[in-house]
């Protein structure tokens, strides 16, 4: 297709220019027209092609950034309510704290005079048959722990009083029943008892460090000899197996110590 059937179509000509009633004359200048017209129209599109594009990426780029400055916020927020909780769980932590610390007090309080109290009782069981002037205990007698000589007067006055029934010693048996329901024994003497047979049975044939220990912690008093063990408790001495022996060892001397000491 030559120019002028080009220019020719585009003018609206459909006859390929045979049977054109009319012949119109395209200038070198005409085309130039036409083609800087339609290079305005493809740049035309173009630019709304790309300014709709740019409002398309404005309005994506302003959800995104409101997007994050709810995030933003949110994000603050739970900061504050992070701290908030903090604070508060610090101030709870601290009020526990001394809470404790006050119950450790007050039980160390409470445990300090049930303490009191109990050597006040003590006191006054073993000061309760001498001021009833039935007996009093020579000041220059020293016990092993306190107490020791009223709690062996208050059993031996048990025994007498099983001897005075079983005799049919009723006058008898009745003063000492009321003389000991007067005076109830700490039971601090049994204690003692029982803890000793059980440190010696616990310890099977012989006498080791911690028994020991132990049993000095009862008032013994260990004495070391060439061959045995000796205990000893207000001049009394026990000997004891220093190496292992016969199991039967240790539970003899228990009995021997339950009969002698206590």
């Amino acid at each position: 297709m030559n120019s002028n059937d080009y220019f020719a179509s585009l003018l609206g000509d459909t006859t390929g220019g045979k049977s054109a009633r009319r012949t119109t004359v395209v200038t070198q200048g005409t085309i130039a027209k036409v083609r800087q017209e339609q290079a305005a129209d493809a740049f035309a599109a173009e630019r709304e092609e790309m300014l709709a594009a740019q409002a398309a990426l404005k309005d994506e780029l302003d959800a995104q950034r409101e997007a994050c400055e709810l995030l933003a916020r949110d994000l603050a927020l739970a900061r504050e309510e992070l701290a908030s909780s903090r604070e508060e769980f610090a101030a709870a932590q601290d009020a526990t704290m001394k809470s404790m610390a006050a119950m450790s007090v007050g039980n160390a309080a409470k445990d300090d005079e049930i303490a009191r109290l109990k050597d006040l009782l003590q006191e006054a069981q073993r000061t309760s048959l001498s001021s009833s002037v039935l007996l009093e205990k020579p000041p220059a007698f020293s016990e092993k722990f306190h107490g020791e000589a009223r709690e062996h007067v208050l059993a031996a006055l048990a025994s007498a009083r099983e001897a005075a029934e079983a005799a049919g010693r009723d006058r008898r048996a009745r003063i000492l029943e009321a003389v000991l329901g007067a005076n109830p024994p700490s039971g601090e003497l049994d204690r003692r008892r029982e803890a000793t047979l059980q440190i010696l049975k616990d310890a099977g044939g012989f006498l080791d460090d911690r028994t020991i220990s132990d049993l000095e912690k009862l008032g013994f008093r260990y004495v070391s000899g060439k061959n045995h063990h000796k205990l000893e408790w207000a001049g009394i001495r026990f000997p004891a197996a220093k190496t292992p022996s016969d199991r039967r060892s240790c539970l003899n001397t228990a009995s021997e110590i339950s009969n002698r000491v206590f």
